[in-house]
């Protein structure tokens, strides 16, 4: 009897190690982006066959086009991007876009976010092509993810259709899911999530994707030692470089000790944008962003810590290979991290206030549609 309940108990706690406990106030995200490349015979259908357009003009003719389109396939808020310009989204009471040199924040409320609108930042002079963005709205976005795919290619494959577009259309499905650290437990969860892989979420839902797709996934982990800082900083004389300096060694051995291999630490004032392009190391080392490239090397860990960046805040990254996810999705991963952030937390005595890092998992791939 020893034995078996012995074995009982080692299968609950493989169980628990196959769901990730996400409390209520959790947030999930979808956006797909559409990338329409700009050529000559776009440009002659938009603009009566005048092949001098500037980009706010060729904005405004393919919004006149496509609203109707958009509008018989129930998608209710969408956004063509006349830009080059990386796209970030977060969520947001109201709708707001904030343009800066190098990106566009977009905020918006999946429970109430409506409309089609045309962003084209003055100065924009040249363009490759123009980026349609489809915001999932309403509830469980996550379960019903798989049907807004569909309803985007759906209207990608009309649009195509309309305007006699014969090149490819790339398409990026972006899903991330947002929650604090601090509510992480059974006590508080709303849904034991097992994060299984994209493709297996969709196909369980009947959609298959093609085969010749790029995907990834990670993990940025906003975290924050203001009273360390005090402590270090205030009370030692320490450089804020050297304070983050021992964090990220402290990080690095921990995730050596449970086998955490692909990560890496950011102070700095710019915003990590991670990449799977093969090419190790980091990379646009000036400017707004930062892109953090993980190859496909057993041991990757990027460390970035500009001598002039004076914050308490930091972004860990966790880059998940795709053998991560062989056989019972990410939530393994996911609640690795989650215990190896607790030990650096205990290690470095954090406060509760540090302790509430917030963490969120995203989910990306792409193809041509």
């Amino acid at each position: 009897m020893g034995i078996i309940r012995n074995r009982n108990l080692i299968s609950r706690i493989k169980q628990q190690d196959n769901r990730v406990y996400v409390p209520a106030d959790a947030r999930d995200n979808q956006y797909i982006i559409a990338e329409l490349v700009i050529n000559d015979n776009l440009i002659a259908q938009l603009s009566d066959k005048t092949l001098n357009p500037t980009p706010k003009e060729l904005l405004s003719l393919l919004l006149n086009k496509v609203r109707r389109v958009i509008a018989q396939h129930d998608i209710d808020f969408v956004a063509l991007f006349a830009s080059n310009k990386f796209i970030r989204v977060r969520y947001g009471v109201d709708n707001e876009i904030n343009t800066t040199q190098e990106q566009h924040i977009v905020y918006f409320n999946p429970e109430k976010s409506k409309g089609v609108i045309g962003i084209c930042p003055e100065g924009t002079e040249s363009l490759k092509s123009i980026r349609l963005v489809c915001f999932a709205t309403g509830n469980n976005l996550r379960e019903n993810a798989a049907l807004f795919h569909q309803k985007v290619v759906n209207l990608v494959s009309e649009i195509k259709q309309s305007f006699n577009y014969i090149d490819g259309i790339k398409l990026q499905d972006h899903q991330h899911i947002s929650f604090s650290l601090e509510k992480h437990s059974s006590a508080t969860q709303s849904k034991a999530h097992g994060f299984r892989v994209i493709e297996k979420r969709y196909e369980s839902s009947g959609l298959m994707l093609p085969e010749e797709r790029n995907s990834k996934a990670f993990i940025v982990v906003k975290a924050n030692f203001s009273d360390l800082l005090n402590e270090k900083v205030l009370s030692q004389n320490y450089e804020v470089s050297q304070m983050h300096a021992e964090i990220s060694h402290l990080l690095i051995q921990l995730a050596q000790e449970v086998g955490i291999n692909h990560l890496a630490y950011v102070a700095s004032n710019r915003y990590p944008v991670v990449k799977s392009n093969f090419v190790t190391g980091s990379g646009n080392q000036k400017g707004e962003l930062v892109s953090l490239n993980f190859g496909n090397t057993e041991h990757e860990v990027i460390q970035i810590i500009e001598d002039e960046y004076t914050n308490s805040a930091a972004h860990i990254v966790f880059y998940m290979s795709e053998s991560t996810s062989v056989k019972f999705g990410y939530a393994v991963y996911i609640n690795k991290v989650i215990k190896l952030l607790d030990k650096l937390g205990q290690k470095l005595q954090l406060t509760e206030y540090d302790q509430a890092m917030l963490l969120r998992f995203y989910q990306h791939f792409s193809y041509k549609a």
